[in-house]
């Protein structure tokens, strides 16, 4: 509920008409006796006061979860600002344009209703019947503090709880994290965890994110990226998908946006347990937080049966993010019970620590999970995982929450696996009771497996694995003669569905080999009189910090052998450095 009250020296209003529209909703029957109108306030059809508070309210979408709590809270604020202006007087005016999110007609009744069963009976109140074309005067008081706009929801401030936190190892040991056992970045993230349900004890640096590399800095908010970042994007995008499809995982498409007039919105996100949209999303919509929303709706008008499950779904698309946007991966899994959403949940795991093995990250699984998880449980996702897990007991339910934490940096969307019980339940979805189920809702786990893959360009190892690499081999020329040649040994390996390029700046070799690096290329060839004359490339193997004589067939073989089946893009870039439009060119940047 948004609420501008305004200290008034007059205020009136008379109902004029009702909306001419024919789908317009029936407006709500004025009453001016306060003994039959609903709340106990007037509703006449004009009505006004000298000296009082005149309060424009818009009902929003959500406020249809407990508008009685909403209305209480802001019959609270509005209470101690007639006391503070020393008023005795209220007038409530339905004003739908203070919000982007106006809730349906309905909601809107309601709300207004409830207000005013919650504004203190001392108070002399009218109230402007909902869904009429009203005519307002409006005489402000002129002064410092006439005029007050505040929001106000059914959402609890819970208190905390606190986290009692163990290391559980693959054996099924569980450890003081402080004991001096653990690898050290399993020690770095646990240095850093909460004791209680809110923020890191130890955050990172506050301040925004910085591009990192192939990407700079867009002054409108967010970051560019060049077609280098571009290109190890669409990679990490391609590799997720293609193992979620592997894994049995459904592609689907649910919407990227809210319609924020929609009725089922409101209820759907507090089921996902999702925030509403603020005032600076715009008036029609906004960009989803995950994509629970719209396979929570997909899955209330699906017919599910116990014998479906497991049931698994993919969805790849934008969603907000830290810094904006991303596009990412995502799935959901439909399980039977609770021990068929463990399962899936371990199954997720699994295939999110191998994912972010191809893309060279080393993460440390971090768990939450509430007082009715068994010991078993975790036990169970650490061997499965078959590395230590830190894992965090604190608060009530059966629920699961797992990230994979970067050790050395803050993540926009960190990797994550979530098994929720009642989520199920609280979004509507329920078995079709064709199998007999005695407990009709599902458990749905949800994963994004690689987090926002900007996370994953911006934690780049140098060099980059083979097959994510931007330039998988570079060519660097001793003198301008030798250009030719190495344009046709990058040709015959991007031929062969490899990326090549050619740095033949008029630069030393070695500032340009320290280019190389910059970028996290694997492989170097310098390019002279020997391989010129058709001699063997001496190729320098970057990671292994050793060099080998291959020719260029060879080359192309052992590159091949090291991709694997790992998906292929063509270059993005130019052929040779430095030409082409230099938008977050380099590798060089902040991480």
């Amino acid at each position: 509920m948004r609420v501008l009250d305004v200290h008034a020296d007059h205020c009136s209003f008379e109902t004029v008409a009702a909306p001419p529209a024919e789908d317009a909703p029936e407006p709500e029957p004025p009453e001016p006796d306060p003994d039959a109108a609903a709340g106990g306030v007037p509703v006449p059809r004009e009505g006004g006061f000298d000296d009082c508070l005149a309060v424009l309210v818009a009902v929003e979408g959500p406020d249809a979860t407990d508008p009685e709590r909403v209305a209480e809270r802001a019959a609270t604020h509005l209470e101690r600002r007639a006391d503070d202006l020393r008023v005795s007087r209220l007038l409530c005016y339905p004003c739908p344009p203070l919000s982007e999110r106006t809730a349906a007609h309905e909601t809107t009744v309601a709300g207004c209703r409830a207000l005013a069963r919650a504004l203190p009976a001392d108070l002399d109140c009218y109230r402007a019947p909902v869904g009429w074309h009203h005519a307002l005067a409006l005489e402000t008081a002129g002064h410092p503090f006439d005029a007050v706009v505040s929001r106000f929801d059914a959402t609890e401030a819970a208190e905390p709880a606190a986290i009692e936190w163990t290391a559980v190892t693959p054996a099924g040991a569980h450890h003081d994290p402080d004991d001096g056992s653990l690898d050290a970045a399993t020690e770095a993230v646990a240095d850093r965890l909460p004791d209680t349900g809110g923020e890191d004890r130890r955050p990172f640096d506050a301040g925004a994110t910085p591009p990192g590399p192939f990407a700079t800095a867009d002054p409108l908010g967010g970051r560019r990226l060049g077609p280098a970042g571009r290109l190890v994007h669409d990679l990490v995008v391609a590799h997720a998908r293609g193992r979620l499809r592997d894994h049995g995982a459904t592609p689907v498409e649910a919407p990227a946006t809210y319609d924020l007039g929609a009725s089922d919105v409101a209820a759907l996100l507090g089921a996902c347990g999702e925030s509403c949209p603020g005032p600076e999303t715009g008036a029609s919509g906004t960009l989803r937080a995950s994509t629970r929303l719209g396979v929570c709706s997909l899955l209330r008008e699906a017919t599910l049966s116990r014998a479906d499950c497991p049931v698994r779904l993919t969805e790849t698309g934008p969603v907000r993010t830290a810094d904006g946007g991303s596009t990412v991966p995502t799935a959901q899994a439909v399980a039977s019970d609770r021990e068929g959403g463990w399962a899936e949940l371990r199954a997720f795991a699994t295939l999110t620590r191998d994912l972010l093995a191809d893309c060279g990250h080393e993460t440390v699984p971090v768990c939450r999970v509430g007082s009715e998880v068994p010991a078993a449980r975790v036990e169970g996702l650490a061997a499965a995982l078959d590395r230590p897990v830190l894992v965090g007991r604190g608060g009530e339910g059966a629920a699961a929450d797992l990230t994979f934490r970067d050790p050395d940096r803050e993540q926009t969307l960190p990797p994550r696996v979530r098994l929720e019980p009642g989520l199920a339940a609280r979004a509507g979805i329920e078995f079709d009771g064709s199998g007999g189920e005695a407990d009709s809702s599902p458990v749905l786990v949800d994963c994004t497996p690689v987090g926002s893959p900007d996370d994953r360009r911006r934690g780049l190892a140098d060099p980059a694995p083979d097959w994510l690499a931007p330039t998988q081999v570079r060519f660097v020329t001793v003198d301008a003669g030798h250009r030719d040649r190495a344009a046709d040994f990058a040709d015959g390996l991007v031929d062969a569905g490899l990326r090549a390029d050619v740095d033949d700046r008029s630069r030393p070799v070695g500032e340009r080999l320290d280019r190389a690096a910059a970028d996290r290329v694997p492989y170097t060839v310098v390019v002279g009189d020997r391989e010129d004359d058709g001699g063997a490339l001496r190729v320098h193997d970057r990671r292994a910090e050793q060099e080998r004589d291959l020719s260029p067939a060879a080359l192309v073989e052992h590159l091949r052998e090291r991709t694997g089946d790992h998906p292929r893009r063509e270059p993005y870039g130019s052929r040779f450095v430095d030409e082409g439009l230099a938008v977050g060119a380099t590798g060089e940047g902040e991480n």
